[in-house]
């Protein structure tokens, strides 16, 4: 059996590609990762050694409980047995990043029968800003808007024979992934609600599809995250993040923040697509994607969900929904005298776009990666301190010191089953600005501290050279090369 390539499949092979390529080689310019890939690369290191998630691991935060769906670890610790650990993590979530093209593609083909609309849509997708901040990324959530966007066109045509099939199995490896398919279930209620209000029949099917996958999602997580709730009530839907990082974690939603995110053309375009869909089309399918858009806009503007992640999914949205208005203009200028121009017309779209979206590529993200003489010195812990020892770093650092120096941390950003943490995390942070030498002993005593980890970063932030505390007396130095590593040699508060 022959099987035919066609043009079309050519092409979105060939954005795909170069979508990959571009993020590889931006992504291959910085080595290392963001801080929170490191708690990805212990879970995919500790899942190749034994076949099992981490779920107690005795060196975050000295010891506790893991809680989270291990679906995304498992993916890279399979392919860490074909290359190393940290090249698939590199490699496999930008493949993914880029694969979004490819789906995103099929929606909007299947939205607007055109696929030069298709195309851009797609094109629009694989270079929107927010994208390009995922570059260091070892992140869950590139597997996961990956399943929902996949899930939203099976969605679409789940009338059609294999496609339920297919939305119970995404919703599956989606609920094994991350618990963000809910951010896409909502949507399918609030598109039940705007159908409902426009008078328009509610396909039985499509209710019952989503009925059901509510029910199944909300059955899993209530089983793995019944104790957390518990521990934390309220706050859990917060992930009980400390009260002082929540304005980083989510932050207040702005007009110029979006346009950078989105770039200009892809969100006046997606704007006007909700425009010209409520009010004039009713294309029932891209309702689904209006009330996708409305849930991310909404639980940006609530702080449901971290910034980044809300940027990408109200980026992907509006990319969808350009394409209605692309096909529209399409249809529209195949009538006119001027329709032999159309293809100018569309190129000068893309460059558009393109040269709109350039101001946010010359500025340099700002991801949190761990500087080199940082890394260095806690390869130094790792060769040179007990295996047992605990060493205080920042919060923001404590993945770090488990992978890198593997040795157990005082706290590190993953909140849950966590009691105190408003507590703990103010400790920590004064730990590093203190200048009362018997407050500071009595902390480092109550955590159990061996070492303290005073990195570059940590410098950088609170404006220091060196700990205001550390007296000969009851501290050592023993690294000091960009970072500093002080030794506590276990004074009591009196001393």
């Amino acid at each position: 059996m022959v099987i035919k390539i066609t043009r079309e499949q050519i092409i979105v092979a060939m954005l795909f590609l170069i979508v990959l390529a571009i993020r590889l080689f931006l992504s291959f310019q910085t080595p290392g990762f963001d801080y929170d890939s490191y708690y990805a690369l212990r879970q995919a290191e500790h899942i190749s050694q034994t076949g099992l998630p981490l779920f107690k691991d005795l060196l975050s935060y000295s010891g506790r409980t893991f809680i989270a769906p291990p679906f995304f670890y498992y993916l890279l610790a399979g392919f860490s047995f074909i290359m190393p650990l940290e090249l698939a993590a590199k490699l496999i979530p930008s493949i993914i990043w880029a694969a979004l093209v490819i789906i995103i593609y099929l929606i909007v083909k299947y939205l607007t029968k055109n696929r030069t609309a298709a195309f851009i849509s797609s094109l629009f997708s694989g270079f929107v800003p927010v994208l390009f901040t995922t570059l260091n990324q070892a992140s869950v959530y590139s597997l996961s808007l990956f399943l929902i966007f996949l899930l939203s066109y099976a969605f679409l045509r789940i009338e059609e024979k294999g496609f339920t099939t297919m939305s119970i199995v995404v919703t599956i490896i989606l609920l094994l992934t991350h618990a963000s398919v809910f951010i896409l279930l909502i949507s399918f209620f609030v598109y039940f609600i705007i159908l409902a209000l426009e008078k328009q029949e509610i396909s039985k099917k499509e209710a019952e599809i989503a009925l059901f996958l509510f029910f199944l999602s909300l059955w899993f997580y209530v089983l793995l995250y019944k104790k957390a709730f518990f521990l934390h009530g309220i706050s859990f839907i917060w992930q009980n993040i400390p009260s002082p990082l929540l304005s980083s974690y989510f932050q207040d939603i702005s007009f110029f923040g979006v346009i950078y995110a989105v770039g200009i053309i892809p969100l006046l375009l997606g704007v006007y697509a909700i425009y010209i869909t409520s009010f004039k089309t009713r294309n029932r399918a891209a309702m689904v994607y209006i009330s996708f858009a409305l849930i991310s806009f909404i639980m940006l503007w609530l702080k449901l969900v971290p910034f980044q992640i809300g940027l990408l999914l109200l980026s992907l949205n509006l990319a969808i929904l350009s394409g209605v208005v692309i096909k529209t203009s399409l249809v529209a200028l195949s009538k006119t005298k001027i329709s032999r121009f159309t293809w100018i017309i569309t190129g000068a779209l893309v460059i558009l776009f393109i040269i709109t979206v350039i101001p946010s590529f010359l500025v340099k993200p700002n991801t949190s990666i761990p500087p080199p003489e940082d890394v260095k010195a806690l390869e130094w812990v790792r060769n040179n301190t007990e295996e047992n020892a605990v060493i205080l770093g920042k919060v923001q650092e404590g993945f770090l010191i488990n992978y890198v120096a593997d040795r157990k941390n005082v706290a590190d950003s993953n909140f849950l089953l966590i009691k105190e943490i408003n507590q703990r995390y103010d400790d920590i942070n004064s730990l590093f600005t203190l200048r009362l030498k018997s407050e500071a002993l009595r902390l480092l005593n109550k955590y159990d501290v061996g070492y303290v980890f005073l990195s570059s970063k940590s410098m950088q932030e609170y404006n220091l050279t060196q700990l205001f505390y550390a007296e000969k007396s009851c501290f050592d130095l023993v690294y000091d090369k960009g970072a500093k590593v002080y030794e506590f040699l276990g004074c009591d508060v009196e001393q």
